[in-house]
């Protein structure tokens, strides 16, 4: 279809077009000016609605200065024990005191226990490997 013809078939189907509205219009002249009054009316609402600005009015606030009447009061936090220390110096090696406060040598049911543990964690995991 070349241009030359399509343009010719699209001025056939709107002068085709235009004559059924013109007879509609001639034979219901009443319906026919409700409805162009009801379509100028809502284009010109659209073109109003568009047009106009929409600016929000922010609420005014009233803003009131707080006037303490009383002494803000601090609440009471936790206890700190008087034998924890919050802070120390961390020294690279224990000395003999520390040592025999906190190492203890583990024995052998402790190493079983220790061996056992990790083993399980092993098997878990190799155990879901295809």
């Amino acid at each position: 279809m070349d241009f030359k013809s399509f343009f010719e078939n699209l001025k056939e189907k709107i002068v085709s077009l235009y004559e059924k509205i013109a007879e509609y219009c001639r034979e219901n002249k009443r319906n026919a000016i409700l409805f162009t009054c009801l379509g100028v009316s809502v284009l010109l609402l659209l073109i109003l609605l568009l047009c106009l600005p929409h600016n929000k009015k922010e609420k005014a606030v009233d803003k009131k200065e707080i006037v303490l009447t009383e002494q803000i009061l601090v609440p009471d936090g936790p206890e700190i024990h008087t034998d924890y220390s919050i802070s120390r110096e961390t020294k690279d090696k224990w000395d003999d005191e520390q040592t025999g406060t906190w190492f203890v040598i583990p024995g052998q049911k402790d190493i079983d226990s220790l061996e056992k543990a990790n083993d399980n964690i092993i098997n878990d995991i190799i155990g879901a490997a295809p």
